[in-house]
Parts: C-alpha cells; structure tokens; sequence
C-alpha cells in the first residue's frame, strides 16, 4: 500500500515539473527536463506496481487540470519508457535458493533499449504534435525578421536560409533526449542507492556500458537516410542522433578506462567533456571509438580481459 501511495504521488510530482514547461518561467525547462526523475525513483525503489501508479496517476492528473493530449505525452514520452527502464534495471533472477545473489539484466541490453525507445518517442511526439520542417522555417524566418524589424538591424534570414538549421533539430533533439534520460535513470538509481532500497550492485558503467554491433549498422543506414526531404529522412535524423549519442556515450566509457590511473585523469575528462558541451565536436571520435569498442575490444583489452568477459 505505501508503494502505490508513493507511486501516485510520484506521478503526481512528474506530472507538474512536466508541466512547468507550460509557465514560461526560467525555471520551466530545466524542471521540465527533471520530470522523469520522480518515476525513476518509485519504480527502482518500490517496485513495478509502484512506477505503474505512477504512470497513470500522472496521466490522470494532467488530463483532468490540462488537456488529454498533454496527459498522453507525458505517459508515452516522460512515465511509461522511465517506468520501463526503470523495471529493467531492478530485474534478476536469484542464483541461489537463499535470493542472496542475482544476475540482473545488463546494463547493456538496458542501454540499447533507451536508445531504440528514446527514438520511437521523439518520433511519435512529432507525429501528435504535428512537427513540420518547412512550417518550422518559415515560424523562424517571421519571427527573426519581425526580431529584425524591431532593431532596425539588417534583414532576417529567410526560411530557405533557415532549413538546414531546421532540418538538424530532430538530429540534435534525439541526442539531448537520450543524455537527458539515461542521466535521470541514473540519478535516480543513485538516490534509491543511498536510500539504501537498491538491491542490483553497483555496476561498473565505465565498463560495463556498450550497444550491440548491429545497432551501428542501423546508425549508418539512417545517416544515409538522414538527406532525404520527406518523412523517412525525418525519421531517419531522429534515429541517427539518438544511436550516434548512444555511441559517443559508449565512446565516453572507452576513455573513462583509458584514463583510469592517470595522474592527468581529471584534466582530461574536464577538457573532453567541457569541449563536448560547448562545441560538441569531441562527440566524433567518441562515438567512432565506442562503435569500434564491440569489434576490437577496446576496453577488454586495457582491463587485460578477453572480449565479452
């Protein structure tokens, strides 16, 4: 009983930090942004039932004080796939009669699965709210023109102008996304942890974190996808940038044990991942060397154990 009145009032709590977006305030987005972390904790901490009333209380809420369509936004894209990850996480299988020790589901295979769902979503967020390049571009072009007018500055640049920009924005959307979620599922396991509710071990992330091989074929077929003017190559941007940040994400475990031991350590993980937030051009070689980490084995060798050990 005390899990599903904490699960409700998790939904309930996700439910308005989702809804902080709608204020316009400063704060709004950065709220917005933490609105799964809630979902995460109930359901890592008190189980499935729990993240599942959390799922529908949240969907009941919103649909109630705002609309149906934001309340099924919030449960597709926010309750339900944290709610599902979350499961993942605390799924095992005992190993012995006693319980005391259980294999859980890999950290991989839970990686690989935000990364496939994380795209799903944005994808079909675009599809409910109607998401359209050429309108998107020319929005853009009348409000930096009237921008423009205003100033008494220079013209504004025109929606021809500004579609390339426009077309990159499922690109780079799926990559915030995916970063966004997995840093969520994180802390919230992190919290559980200190609680001291979490039964799975502390995995070694640097280590353990990978994505299939064929995940980087379906990478390179949806970059090749990605030029295409039409609702393939839409989709195709969304699934290219979530995988391509899953593998810089990988890449970004590559070198946590290439550094390991490093009196330089700090510094290096600093500038790489200051570079990476200012520039993003570090996400290049990141994600070439955590898509080269399956096949050669990048890490297994400098931690002297054999591929897959």
């Amino acid at each position: 009983m005390n899990g599903l009145l904490l699960g409700i009032a998790a939904g309930a709590a996700s439910a308005l930090l989702f809804a902080a977006v709608t204020s316009g305030g400063a704060l709004g987005t950065p709220l917005f942004f933490m609105s799964a972390l809630p979902i995460a904790i109930v359901t890592i901490g008190w189980g499935t039932l729990a993240g599942l009333a959390a799922v529908i209380a949240g969907l009941i809420g919103l649909w109630a004080f705002l609309s149906w369509k934001v309340a099924l936004l919030h449960a597709l894209a926010i309750a339900g796939p944290m709610a599902f990850y979350s499961y993942l996480v605390g799924l095992g299988r005992p190993l012995d009669a006693e319980g005391r020790n259980f294999e859980w589901y890999p950290l991989g295979r839970v990686f690989t699965v935000m990364v496939l769902i994380s795209a799903a979503t944005i994808v079909g967020v675009g599809i409910i709210i109607g998401f359209n390049i050429e309108a998107t571009a020319s929005e853009f072009a009348d409000k930096l023109g009237d921008m423009g007018q205003a100033s008494g500055g220079p013209g504004a640049p025109t929606r021809e102008d500004l579609l390339p920009i426009v077309r990159l924005i499922p690109f780079g959307f799926a990559m915030l996304w995916l970063v966004l979620t997995a840093f969520n599922l994180w802390l919230g396991s992190r919290i559980v942890r200190l609680s001291g509710r979490l039964k799975r071990g502390d995995d070694a992330i640097a280590e353990t974190l990978s994505l299939p091989l064929w995940m980087a074929g379906l990478f390179v077929v949806a970059a090749l996808l990605a030029s295409l003017d039409n609702s393939l190559g839409l989709v195709a941007r969304v699934v290219a940038g979530s995988a391509g940040m899953g593998f810089a994400m990988v890449g970004f475990a590559v070198l946590h044990v290439f550094v390991r031991g490093n009196p330089a350590a700090p510094l290096i993980l600093g500038v790489t991942y200051g570079a990476t937030f200012i520039f993003s051009i570090p996400l290049i070689p990141l994600a070439i060397a955590g898509i080269l980490d399956g096949p050669l084995g990048l890490r297994a060798r400098r931690l002297n154990k054999r591929p897959g050990a």
